[in-house]
């Protein structure tokens, strides 16, 4: 019925003539469902283009064979829509093609008019990812001698992916775990892989008997899929040879329609190893890409070699079948050789016409040359065919089996052969053509003539290389004329047109040469991987046509290293810090360094210098840990070596010294030094002037400097009556305020000792203060802090030289004035006391800047005296809280004459008269307010009132003074007092706090003189810093 049809439409052809032979294409994505429209075919045809309206409307649509395709697609007769008849398998129906297309023929007749088309639909079927890499079998057992040497391989059956197109299939290898002591090759062999493993450490059955590692296939495609094939290698004795094929290609012609089991010729291969090494089994090489057509066909006795006939065979013009066999050996650890077998069918028919091909031109038998700048049309052979059958049996056609030519019926004369198309002899070489011819008897007989078309070069191509992009690797510091790698390029013209000579491009800057005939190219000097990691050059390849082609391709070499240089440190040196008492393993830093090379002759380790002896230890990493808790006190700076190893071999290194700082964590207490158990005990005298020293509290902290070892001081029990102060940050004892007392009082003091350190540690020191009971007229010398020395001892001493020149100058004054107030004691008291200047002691109080109280200079009249200057070392300004306390004002005499400033803030001048013990004014009418007279108290003279013996414990101070009262009243007699011609000025620290000043005339009452000054020990300025009460 097919046949019917399809002569049916032919005659239509013939009849109507010309057809228009259109071809449209189509893709179509395999997997989809059932119904799935392909394409329209009037929509992209040009069909409407030479028909009316009621034509193209009128147009049907058929399948010119209805049974080519009818499986696959439906075509609907009026719209001209193509769809799918089944869900299409594109491996099924284009197995391991590159290209699935599926070709038919339509045609497109008109029902109103005598109009046809013929159009020729391709469609082509788009390959999906929808197969995994499958192996079979998943889990497989291996075995290797443990003698083999690093480098020797496994053969591993590779998996297969049913996918059709290139991407999808199966792209790469990758083995796990990629450390181990196996590697994978992966080579790519007849459209699949060859898998190896490859012995990366050499094996020792004794320690390890077997190894698991896993092969995992992936796939392309925007979603690969992988697939994953278990290998247990078990290590055994050798097997050190692979079998060897006598051919490496057997070639072998076989009649179709033999019986099944004929036996079509014997592969043999032999094996130097003997038992079972030398046992050879023989199969199909699993990698093959129609290994499941084949097996279809044919298949191999695995002992002997025998390839058999298994299925039908059917003669195809041209048709080859080539297997690939490989050969096993019986070893525990099993060899592969491979072989090629080509198998050609012939045709055997029954009684078929005679066809016999002549050629026009000369010495041709079987082929003939044609130039493949030959024109369409060219006639390159006559076919003439006998049949000697009578009727119909003797009725011949025939037909061209290659659509590059095409044969013309010549009137009782044949055929003629006329090359249809172009000719590409790049594409096709030779065409093996059949031309068949049939009878039209029952049954129909036929035969066949084949004749080849060999066609001629014209130099047409430029070379091409295998490869776009070379990739190869030379160890640095190689030697000049090393092998570096080898181009190829091919030209696919013949003989001169494709002979290739290879030249360098000018970018390879003479650092390499090629042989210009093989292609070989070597180095050209002496290359070192740290200056540069790669080289990319271009080389050219010429053929000798005219006039002649070339083509380039690009060469990557990577310089591969050698382990030539040592590790290097980024800094001269490391410092780490660490907490001291932090617990052991406590992290303390890493220390860094590079190394030029790469893989293993770059990786580095690093290890703590044998001869340390540190509490560190140091990890390969480089990260410093510590072995034990620190003790900043005992050590606060470790130095060490740290070396630095690379992996390669021979291994490098280098050293670094790491100094690691301890810091403080103030776990040291202050250690109070004074006051001591032996020594807890100081005295003041109750009558001291408030700020005076007591004593200092001597402490240390074993921290470091900082705020781990500032101390700060406090009173923690015994000053209730806050009568005491201490520095905050000196730890000075002084006297807080003035607390009376009738008798010799011990206050029981606790003061602690605390560090300024994050987490404060503190110290306590118990102790005894005194508050020594004394005469009002003089004041206890302070109790002696320890801090006495060389220079205060000369400053006393000095001291007492100038008020002793003082106490006598006014000796020597007082005298003098006692004779001239007896040559006066005729006129009237009262006229030669305001007559008369009135001898005087003047007391300046000027405060300066510096807080010394001096004496403002004198009249240019006056001339000057010799000035006694003290100053009152003050520790802290809030020291004398207690100056304007009540308690205070009762310290003072009775009836104490007061002095106050006046209110244009000029210092007041203090006038005394001659040094008396207690003087008596008479009630006198004021006199002028710039010469205020009062009585004076002798501050500085032997006898200036009573005075005891301060007890301070230790006996009489150097500073005691005694001061017998004077008993002679002065009453009448200091009308008759004469004025000396000159006075004597003393200059005293401030008295604002211990003096009352008052404006106006001062009361004639006795007062308590102010006492000499005496030393502050503790005085950091070595000045004297006198007391007063």
């Amino acid at each position: 019925m097919a046949l019917f049809w399809s002569l049916f439409w032919s005659a239509l052809c013939l009849l109507f003539l010309p057809c228009s032979h259109g071809s449209i294409n189509f893709t179509l994505q395999e997997e989809e469902p059932l119904g799935t429209l392909v394409g329209n075919i009037p929509k992209e045809s040009s069909l409407g283009n030479n028909m009316t309206d009621q034509e193209f409307q009128s147009l049907k649509y058929d399948f010119l064979d209805q049974t080519k395709m009818g499986s696959l697609f439906t075509i609907n007769n009026d719209n001209g829509n193509i769809y799918t008849a089944v869900v299409i398998d594109r491996e099924t129906e284009c197995s391991f093609k590159e290209v699935c297309s599926l070709d038919f023929d339509v045609m497109v007749r008109s029902s109103v008019s005598t109009k046809y088309e013929i159009i020729s639909v391709n469609i082509l079927i788009l390959d999906i990812n929808d197969k995994s890499p499958t192996f079979q079998p998943d889990v497989i057992t291996v075995q290797i001698s443990e003698s083999e040497a690093i480098g020797t391989t496994i053969g591993i059956e590779g998996a297969t992916d049913s996918d059709s197109s290139a991407i999808n299939r199966i792209q790469s290898y990758k083995i796990v775990p990629s450390d181990g002591p196996f590697g994978l090759n992966a080579t790519k062999k007849d459209g699949g892989y060859i898998l190896k493993l490859v012995l990366r450490r050499i094996l020792n059955r004794e320690q390890i008997n077997s190894y698991q590692v896993s092969i995992v296939a992936y796939d392309g495609g925007l979603n690969p899929n992988s697939g994953t094939l278990s290998v247990t290698v078990e290590v055994t004795d050798d097997n050190d040879n692979s079998p060897v094929f006598t051919q490496s290609v057997y070639e072998a012609k076989v009649r179709e329609g033999v019986k099944m089991g004929t036996s079509v010729l014997r592969v043999s291969a032999s094996d130097a190893d003997e038992g079972k090494n030398a046992e050879i089994r023989y199969h199909f090489s699993p990698t093959q890409s129609d290994l499941v057509e084949i097996k279809k066909i044919f298949a191999i006795n695995d002992t002997s070699g025998d390839v058999l006939v298994v299925g039908d065979l059917v003669y195809e013009a041209g048709k080859v079948y080539e297997i690939s066999i490989e050969a096993t050996d019986l070893g525990q650890q099993p060899t592969v050789s491979q072989c090629i077998v080509r198998i050609t069918v012939e045709d055997f028919g029954n009684n078929p016409p005679i066809v016999r091909v002549n050629f026009l031109s000369s010495n041709s038998i079987g082929m003939v040359n044609v130039s493949e700048s030959s024109k369409p049309g060219l006639v390159i052979a006559h076919v003439n065919v006998e049949d000697t059958d009578s009727g119909s049996n003797g009725i011949v056609t025939c037909d061209i089996s290659d659509n590059s030519f095409a044969l013309e019926a010549v009137q009782g004369k044949g055929y003629v052969v006329l090359i249809k198309l172009d000719l590409d002899r790049e594409s096709k070489a030779v065409h093996n053509v059949t031309v068949t011819c049939q009878d039209q008897g029952t049954p129909v007989l036929m035969s066949a003539s084949h004749f080849l078309v060999r066609v001629e070069d014209e130099n047409d191509h430029s070379p091409q290389f295998k490869q776009a992009m070379y990739f190869s690797a030379i160890n640095e510091n190689n030697a000049v004329g090393d092998y570096i790698v080898q181009v190829l390029a091919v030209d696919d013209d013949v003989g001169i047109n494709a002979a290739i000579r290879y030249q360098l491009h000018s970018d390879s800057h003479n650092m390499f040469a090629i042989n210009p005939e093989t292609g070989v190219i070597t180095a050209n000097q002496r290359f070192d991987r740290e200056t540069n990691l790669f080289y990319k050059f271009t080389v050219i390849a010429m053929d000798g046509g005219s006039p002649p082609q070339s083509s380039t391709a690009s060469v990557l070499l990577n310089i591969s290293d050698i382990n030539d240089n040592p590790p290097v440190f980024e800094v001269a040196e490391f410092q780490f810090f660490v907490m001291e008492n932090s617990d052991p393993n406590t992290n303390i830093g890493s220390v860094s360094a590079t190394d030029k090379d790469e893989g293993k002759n770059g990786d580095i380790m690093f290890t703590l210098s044998p001869n340390s002896q540190v509490p560190f230890m140091v990890h390969t990493d480089g990260s410093i840990v510590s072995t034990k808790s620190l003790d900043r006190e005992l050590s606060s700076k470790y130095s060490f070596k740290v070396w630095a190893h690379d992996l390669g071999t021979p291994s490098l290194s280098s050293q670094i010294t790491v100094n690691v700082l301890v810091g403080d964590s103030n776990d040291n207490a202050p250690i109070i030094v004074y006051p001591s158990t032996e020594n807890n005990s100081m005295s003041i005298s109750y009558l001291a002037p408030v700020g005076s020293p007591i004593a200092s509290i001597k402490a240390y902290d074993l921290d470091e400097e900082g705020p781990n070892s500032q101390l700060e001081y406090f009173f923690n029990n015994g000053n209730e009556l806050d009568i005491f102060y201490i520095g905050k940050n000196t730890g000075k004892i002084s006297l807080k305020k003035t607390y009376h007392v009738n008798m010799d009082v011990t206050f029981a003091v606790s003061v602690i000792v605390r560090d300024k350190g994050d987490n404060p540690r503190s110290n306590t020191t118990n102790f005894y203060i005194v508050l020594k009971y004394s005469n009002g007229t003089m004041v206890e010398a302070l109790e002696d802090n320890g801090n006495k020395n060389i220079v205060i001892t000369v400053i006393i001493v000095c001291f007492t030289i100038l008020i002793s020149a003082v106490i006598f100058t006014i000796i020597c004054i007082l005298c003098r004035q006692d004779k001239k107030l007896k040559k006066s004691h005729q006129q009237g008291p009262e006229k030669r006391f305001y007559d008369e200047k009135i001898p005087e002691v003047i007391m300046e109080v000027t405060p300066d800047i510096s807080g010394v109280l001096c004496n403002p200079g004198d009249t240019p009249s006056k001339k000057k005296k010799k000035e006694v200057s003290f100053t009152l070392n003050e520790e802290n300004p809030d020291m004398f809280p207690a100056y304007n306390n009540p308690g205070f004002d009762r310290a003072l005499p009775q009836n104490s004459p007061t002095l106050q400033p006046d209110y244009d803030g000029a210092p007041t001048t203090f006038q005394g008269l001659p040094p008396k013990s207690q003087y008596s004014l008479p009630n006198r009418p004021p006199v002028h307010k710039q010469r205020q007279h009062l009585p004076s108290t002798d501050n500085f003279s032997d006898s200036s009132g009573d005075t005891t013996t301060a007890d301070s414990g230790r006996g009489g101070s150097d500073l005691d003074l005694s001061h017998p009262q004077r008993q002679d009243d002065m009453g009448s007699e200091y009308a008759k007092l004469k004025p000396p011609g000159s006075l004597h000025k003393v200059h005293l620290p401030h008295f604002d706090n211990f003096i009352q000043h008052t404006h106006g005339h001062l009361k004639s009452q006795p007062y308590s003189a102010l006492y000499p000054p005496t030393t502050n020990s503790n005085s950091s300025s070595g000045e004297w810093n006198p007391s007063y009460v």
